[in-house]
């Protein structure tokens, strides 16, 4: 079985969504006065619901008295989930000065999409992790067009989850991020190494802390594949 983990990195210096989010450092915790010894911890400031890879339910849309938190998920319902890797082509989705845009039919032709079923996490690849430390990574991610998602939220996922970390386009939204909440799907995002995986059938598995009270919380996120 190979073990395949699509968990960015957290570090100073990472990507990270403009303000009023902060911007994540970490640091060495002041000296313990009530313990003889030095001992050694780290500080994590500027640390959000949305730092790093992270899940997210749609609370983070309709708020929790309308919806649920991410500590209310049954922990075994994301635990070795089946789950349809889709490749895009690399080449194309990285023009430079401008963002390209995933379309219902760049889905379609990926390997494996025939493979979906009900149920299913679904994982978009695009290469686009590499820009994980880069000024870049936001301002020039792909984005889905309307179609493309609603093309997604027609295999009726249990999970939707991407390489790439802003899926609208910011500049003329395509507007479908309310449909996608009412469908009660699961996010999982950014994602790394989908590049990585060799079969578009595989298992993942997504254990976000148990933070309660959280529309989205970062999580370790692991695909594995064989065996």
């Amino acid at each position: 079985m190979n073990v395949i983990d699509i968990t960015g990195v957290i570090r100073q210096g990472m990507w990270n969504y403009e303000e009023p989010f902060p911007t994540f450092r970490m640091r060495p915790l002041d000296r313990v006065p009530w313990v003889e010894a030095v001992v050694y911890a780290e500080v994590f400031e500027g640390l959000h619901s949305q730092t790093g890879t992270y899940l997210e339910t749609p609370a983070h849309y309709f708020g929790g008295e309308s919806s649920y938190y991410v500590a209310d998920i049954p922990i075994g319902k994301l635990v070795n989930m089946r789950c349809v890797v889709l490749m895009l082509n690399e080449a194309g989705l990285d023009v430079p000065g401008r963002r390209v845009a995933i379309d219902a039919a760049m889905l379609e032709k990926c390997a494996g999409s025939e493979r979906i079923r009900p149920g299913d996490a679904i994982l978009v690849g695009t290469g686009w992790s590499k820009y994980w430390m880069d000024d870049c990574y936001l301002e020039r991610s792909p984005y889905f067009t309307y179609d493309a998602m609603k093309w997604l939220i027609g295999q009726k996922p249990y999970l939707l989850g991407s390489d790439f970390p802003r899926w609208d386009n910011l500049a003329k939204s395509e507007q479908f991020f309310a449909e996608f909440y009412e469908a009660n799907i699961l996010m999982l995002a950014p994602c790394v190494n989908l590049e990585s995986v060799r079969q578009s059938e595989v298992r993942l598995t997504a254990l976000p802390l148990n933070i309660p009270g959280t529309s989205a919380v970062p999580c370790r996120a692991v695909i594995t594949q064989g065996g």
